[in-house]
């Protein structure tokens, strides 16, 4: 179920991947789609039990035995629904992790391609300075 984490390739300068990045969380976001879903089809069958365990006094012994069953199952019912909520929850946190450290990432991209694109601006200026320079000397 959980993707392992660190597993994006490597930039040239410095860095993830972005797509392996975006392709990560939005697997983590699928997952927690999922998770959400069956949270909520828990929740729905928990509150079935809980009506069908309150039944009304009076009851036969089989109808006693079945009480206890669906009792049981609300219980367990109850315990699945903590369980997936602790993974939705957990979910959530790393979802909030990488996002934030991808962010990071690409800023620190984004900083770094814009120091390259000012340093190539500067050296394109000066070859045109160079260029004209040896132009003006073969004159």
């Amino acid at each position: 179920m959980e993707q392992e984490k660190g597993n994006f390739r490597g930039r040239v300068f410095g860095g993830f991947d972005r797509q392996d990045v975006i392709d990560y969380i939005e697997s983590l976001a699928t997952e927690r789609n999922a998770l959400s879903r069956e949270n909520q089809a828990l929740q729905e069958r928990l509150w079935e039990l809980e009506e069908r365990a309150s039944a009304p006094a009076g009851e036969s012994d089989s109808a006693s035995g079945q009480r206890q069953e669906i009792c049981a199952a609300l219980e367990e019912a109850r315990e699945l629904l903590r369980s997936v909520k602790r993974e939705y929850d957990a979910l959530c946190a790393d979802v909030k992790i990488n996002a934030t450290q991808a962010e990071g990432e690409l800023m620190t991209i984004s900083t770094r391609l814009s120091g390259i694109q000012a340093a190539l601006g500067s050296a394109g200026e000066k070859l045109e300075e160079i260029g004209s320079r040896l132009e003006i000397s073969e004159e």
